[in-house]
């Protein structure tokens, strides 16, 4: 059985890598978190040996894919996602060898860029799962303006991320 302390840095060192994984499959926030949780709790149960960072995090991914999965199918619900492994070498190209950090780092510069207002409707959007007339109401815009604003914000950092990252690149 693994001590708190081993159990507190397996979660500290994964969890956000496989909530933004679960996310990526299409979980909104509050169903990743549990789905992560599940995932945790299972490894744990199982006795998984935390052996190496790229083993540990393809145990977790599959685990979590599964339990995902599971509830969809619970659910009656239907996502249409590619195969597993188109799945895993989509996940595998965007996350690179520093485990996304780069485009962590980088959407976060590209936030930045970004006017309060287009951040707002973003986080409300993609954060608190809110409506486009929630988001309407809290940016003051009516409605198609509060649908422009997230597709040009979304555009704007779709190629501020893409000019970083191809930057960094070109650096390493």
């Amino acid at each position: 059985m693994r001590s708190a302390a081993e159990i507190e840095a397996l979660v500290k060192d994964h969890q956000q890598s496989l909530l933004r994984y679960l996310r990526f499959l299409g979980a909104d926030e509050a169903l990743a978190q549990d789905m992560a949780q599940e995932t945790f709790v299972a490894a744990i149960h199982a006795g998984f040996a935390d052996t190496d960072q790229p083993g540990t995090r393809a145990y977790l991914r599959t685990t979590a894919r599964n339990f995902y999965f599971m509830w969809l199918r619970k659910h009656k619900r239907e996502v249409a996602l590619p195969g597993d492994d188109t799945l895993e070498s989509a996940w595998h190209d965007n996350e690179g060898s520093d485990f996304g950090d780069t485009y962590i780092k980088a959407l976060q510069n590209c936030l930045d860029k970004l006017t309060e207002r287009a951040r707002l409707a973003l986080k409300m959007r993609y954060g608190d799962n809110a409506s486009r007339e929630q988001i309407s109401f809290a940016t003051g815009l009516d409605s198609e303006g509060a649908k422009t604003l997230l597709r040009r914000s979304k555009e704007k950092l779709r190629e501020c991320i893409a000019r970083q990252i191809g930057q960094d690149h070109l650096e390493a």
